[in-house]
């Protein structure tokens, strides 16, 4: 804040305490209503960073539960050409028996293996004899299946008697309207991550809900099974009717005391996140403070109008105040106020290197070229310097309460730029603007870093089927033509059975070296499961390339050679496609292509390509 003028001459007494009152009315309305706009941001900015917390929960069950949905859907697949072939209900017994092996590497001990009605016979891949009174087509995911007409369809959860644990199955209707491909696998994985954030104090409970209101997870595991919709508690009954009025919801239950704010995110299958908080918890520390700040404002104020000596004192309590505005800003790495009809900045809290760029020269709001310069990486300037651009703010915010954008700094840090409106006149044009910036870097970073886990296979260290797909489906939006190929290891299961699974980890993690080294960085390569691995070789679109690609491949997988197992040599079968733009091809019709062509490599002994004929 600016230095009050210094008297050269004894004031007049009855004319400063005037002007030392309309200071103290006019600052302590102008400081009031700043705090009140700092709480309702603060209060935002809680919301916002707890609808972040749901959202990303929310993501992680949904990339859990696609795991068994993607295993139905591929097995359903495979099931389908071989009944379409004609192979007997033994060979798609065999089949699913292989599938469940390999499932049950990549989804460990959370399902219980893929299942199924075929023909009118029941077929299960994990070894599981039903008894004598059992009847398929009478259970929950046979119906289920059957009533979604193909589509993928998540079967409502139950308790398990035996374990006390929450299932679910997945099911598919097969193309002949009568056979099922299903999965059931555990929810524990949901539970343990519900529990693991409440060391929140202000959060009471996180939950997962299915639209009938059962819970399918709950921090409290006492919760787990209970009905919410049909619950004799009225505060359980209030958060389930909440939840389902609206897919996306933030809303409040409760009076007093016992108010609950709540977060809630629709996750698949019309299920629902939530996380429940006691709202005076959530909010009491915010409000506490800036009531606080507000009450020795006022005290400021009466002691201005009781007595005219503290006039002497303005300085102390003008630094005193400042402070007190420092400690509320604190979550903010600057803090100013501008004033768009004198084009004026009131600099509140300002970071040590945006004083010293806007203490250089008499400031310009025209200079943002140079502001953002000083603050923001050499890639973030253009977009902030127009995203700065101080005369059109008044027209950007007509509509807006608040405008923000995200940028990384000189550090390599995200940062979070704020311009909210302030004040507006009688036509509502905006007329003052709190200009503000907070860190944002860790939350980004452990945004990312979670992006990238689940991107990334754990023993390969490549990319996994999920993120490879990602990558698949990014790479035909934008028009690149090329070579799918999948690679999969012959007699991989004898490696398993000789010399144990960590053997044949070693040899799945040689087989990505091996793709990693052979491919271009520019090319996409991840693995599908067990030794199966797929490869998008870009621009190559014939097959004299393919040919040359694949003879490079097999020459290094031929040097490839794991010292526990030395009387195994490294043999693949590859199948290839051809994926051209605009051909009308789906991901799914390449993927039936090279697994066809593959299959027929499994034919032929040692390295061997087939390309699809279409």
């Amino acid at each position: 804040m600016d230095k009050y003028p210094q008297k050269n001459k004894k004031p007049d007494i009855d004319k400063d305490y005037l002007v030392i009152i309309f200071i103290a009315v006019a600052g302590t309305f102008v400081i009031f209503a700043l705090f009140v706009r700092l709480y309702i941001v603060t209060r935002q900015s809680t919301i916002n960073m707890w609808n972040s917390e749901v959202l990303t929960l929310s993501q992680e069950i949904e990339y859990y539960l696609s795991f068994p949905r993607d295993a139905v859907i591929f097995s359903s697949q495979g099931v389908e050409t071989m009944m379409e072939e004609g192979a007997t209900n033994e060979d798609i017994k065999n089949y699913l028996v292989k599938e469940t092996d390999v499932y049950s590497e990549i989804i460990e001990s959370n399902a219980t293996g893929i299942y199924g009605y075929i023909r009118g016979e029941y077929i299960d891949g994990s070894g599981w004899l039903p008894p004598g009174d059992y009847v398929a087509t009478s259970r929950p995911w046979y119906i289920d299946a059957v009533k979604a007409d193909g589509d993928i369809t998540y079967v409502e959860p139950y308790v398990n008697v035996q374990t006390g644990m929450v299932m679910m199955s997945v099911s598919r209707l097969l193309s002949d309207k009568e056979s099922v491909i299903s999965m059931d696998f555990y929810l524990d994985s949901i539970q343990e991550k519900d529990a693991d954030l409440v060391k929140y104090k202000e959060l009471e409970a996180v939950l997962v809900l299915d639209a009938d209101g059962l819970v399918v997870a709950h921090s409290d595991e006492s919760q787990i099974g209970k009905n919410y919709a049909r619950e004799i508690n009225d505060e359980y009954v209030d958060i389930f009717k909440g939840v389902s009025a609206a897919h996306n919801n933030i809303f409040s239950v409760g009076k007093g005391r016992n108010k609950k704010f709540i977060f809630s995110k629709r996750i698949n299958n019309d299920w629902y996140t939530v996380f429940v908080f006691d709202e005076g918890r959530l909010f009491g520390a915010i409000g506490f403070i800036y009531a606080h700040s507000i009450f020795v404002l006022t005290i400021v104020f009466i002691s201005f109008w009781a007595a005219i000596h503290l006039y002497k004192k303005k300085h102390r309590e003008r630094s005193q105040l400042e402070g007190e505005l420092a400690a509320i800003a604190d979550i903010y790495l600057s803090l100013s106020i501008l004033d768009l009809k004198e084009l004026k900045l009131n600099k509140m809290w300002v970071s040590e290197r945006l004083t010293q760029i806007l203490s250089a020269k008499p400031y310009s709001l025209e200079r943002v070229d140079e502001i953002a310069e000083g603050i923001a990486v050499e890639s973030s300037r253009a977009m902030l310097a127009e995203f700065m651009n101080f005369p059109t703010l008044g027209e950007r915010l007509k509509d807006n309460k608040s405008i923000s954008h995200d940028f990384l700094d000189i550090d390599n840090h995200w940062t979070r730029m704020y311009f909210i409106a302030g004040e507006r006149d009688e036509e509502g044009n905006v007329t003052r603007v709190i200009w503000a910036t907070e860190s944002i870097d860790e939350d980004r970073r452990r945004q990312e870093a979670l992006r990238k886990k689940a991107e990334t296979d754990s023993l390969t260290k490549i990319l996994n089927r999920n993120g490879g797909e990602i990558r698949l489906y990014e790479a035909f939006e934008a028009g690149r033509k090329g070579m799918l190929l999948i690679v999969d290891a012959d007699h991989f299961k004898k490696v398993n059975d000789t010399y144990g699974h960590d053997v044949g980890d070693k040899v799945i993690i040689a087989m990505a070296d091996c793709l990693t080294e052979t491919f271009r960085d520019s090319d996409i390569v991840f693995r599908l499961g067990g030794d199966e691995f797929m490869v998008f070789a870009s621009g190559v679109d014939t097959v004299d390339i393919g040919l040359i690609v694949a003879d490079r491949l097999f020459m290094n997988s031929e040097q490839i050679h794991v010292p526990e197992a030395p009387d195994w040599k490294m043999e693949i079968s590859v199948g290839a496609t051809f994926c051209r733009p605009n051909d009308g091809q789906s991901f799914a019709d390449y993927y039936k292509q090279a697994d066809s062509a593959m299959y027929e490599s499994k034919q032929k002994r040692g390295n061997y390509i087939t390309f699809y004929k279409r």
